[in-house]
Order: structure tokens, then C-alpha cells, then sequence
């Protein structure tokens, strides 16, 4: 008996000295936090964007303690921005928070109900505003609509594609491209920058196979020059070049 009432008198020790450390460490946190306060807020990656921007985007009042800071929802709101990928929000003890942005970089423009940037994704996030640069190629096809995430997702990624692609290839980049139209009928008509020539063909069937075919094409009216007017893609065996007219 004597020995089992020495074995719960030690047991009840243990549990004490437990919950002594565990106050201890828990005070000893929340005296912590509550010295440890806010007092500056860096700011990085901002390009297209200002530090001050983001800041009142992050809307964090100074002096408020580091860990009653939810950097969730600060990441949040900032990424509200339409130049904002991604923010990722750290505290750096003892008194600041780290703002790390990833912006969107525009690859196109979109012309829907209005003209939108189209990011790497093929995501509209912007509307162009006075002074933003506006020479990029434009996808149009769905003029008067309204954006829904997710619509026509598969076209606008082959569109994009499209822009990489020609980029890629010496002689078809020197022109660049300047619209791809999308038809309902599911052709594309490519307007190039220089010299507006026209490239009409059907979608899919080994597009890959098809501007390698272009990139021919244009490396022969390079070598001429001639003053090609508009391309009909029909097959990779026939290629139809009208020549504008001279004079």
C-alpha cells in the first residue's frame, strides 16, 4: 500500500513539474509575441508593380504583434492585384515582414468584351491602361464576350503555342506575328507584323509539321524577296502564296 501511494505521489510530481514547464513556456511565447511588433515591411520583385502597391494591397497596420499577423490572407489580398502571380509573406524576427512577389508576364493580348493581357497560362487578368505597352500579338475570335474561366482554354494555350513557335524559327520570327484569328468553322488566320501577310489554315493535324513547313516557305521569299500578300495553308504538299501586286 505505502508503496503505491509513494509511486502516485511521484507520478503527481511529474505531472506537476509538466505543467509548470508548459506555463512557463506558454507565458514565456506570449510575452514574446506581444514585444515582438511590426515596424517595417520589404518589399520584393515588384516590376510592373510599386512596393507601395503591394503594401497597401497587404493593408498590415505597424506595431501589431508578428504572430497575431495571418500572412494567409496578406498573401491574399495582395495577389487581388492583377500584376500579382503569386505573394509569399514571411515574418523576419524580430520586427519585419518579407513580401516576396512573382508578377504575370503578358505574352498576349486578348480582345473579348474588352482588350485583356494574356499571361503565360492564357489567363485575361488586365486591361491595358494609358502608358502600358500594347505590342504584343492579339488573339481575337470572341469579340463581344465576356470572360468565363476555363472557355476556351485549348485555343487560347494553341494561340500562345503559336507566338512561342514563331519566335522560335529564324525567318518566321524576323516578321512576327501580329493577330491570330480563331474562326468558328476551326481555321486560323495569322496576320504577320511586317508586311501584314495573311496565313490561313485548319487547326490541329500536326501543327508543329506546319510551321516548320512555314518557316520554308519564309526562308524562300527571304531569299528573293517577293511581296507575298497572303499564305493558303492546305496541305504540307500545297502551299498556296498569292503575291501582291506591284506598281
Amino acid at each position: 500500500m505505502k508503496k503505491k501511494k509513494k509511486l502516485f505521489m511521484v507520478l503527481v510530481m511529474v505531472i506537476a513539474i509538466i505543467a509548470l514547464i508548459w506555463g512557463l513556456e506558454q507565458g514565456t511565447r506570449l510575452l514574446l509575441a506581444s514585444q515582438l511588433q511590426l515596424d517595417t515591411i520589404e518589399v520584393h520583385g515588384c516590376q510592373r508593380t510599386t512596393p507601395q502597391q503591394i503594401i497597401a494591397a497587404a493593408s498590415v497596420s505597424r506595431e501589431t504583434p508578428l504572430f497575431d499577423l495571418d500572412l494567409k490572407q496578406i498573401s491574399q489580398r495582395v495577389e487581388v492585384l492583377p500584376w500579382v502571380r503569386s505573394c509569399m509573406v514571411r515574418r523576419v524576427l524580430p520586427d519585419k515582414l518579407a513580401l516576396h512577389i512573382i508578377e504575370r508576364n503578358p505574352l498576349a493580348l486578348i480582345r473579348l468584351d474588352k482588350l485583356y493581357y494574356l499571361d503565360e497560362d492564357g489567363t485575361p487578368f488586365k486591361e491595358p491602361s494609358l502608358g502600358e505597352p500594347l505590342d504584343y500579338p492579339i488573339v481575337t475570335g470572341w469579340e463581344g464576350q465576356q470572360w468565363q474561366r476555363g472557355e476556351h482554354k485549348d485555343l487560347i494555350a494553341e494561340a500562345l503555342w503559336l507566338v512561342r513557335e514563331t519566335n522560335n524559327h529564324p525567318y518566321l520570327s524576323r516578321d512576327g506575328v501580329s493577330e491570330i484569328h480563331f474562326h468558328e468553322i476551326g481555321d486560323i488566320t495569322i496576320f504577320m507584323m511586317k508586311g501584314g501577310t495573311m496565313i490561313h489554315m485548319h487547326r490541329g493535324d500536326d501543327m508543329e509539321l506546319k510551321i516548320r513547313r512555314l518557316e520554308e516557305v519564309w526562308k524562300r521569299m527571304a531569299e528573293k524577296p517577293l511581296p507575298v500578300q497572303y499564305i493558303l495553308y492546305e496541305s504540307p504538299d500545297r502551299i498556296v502564296v498569292g503575291l501582291a501586286r506591284r506598281g
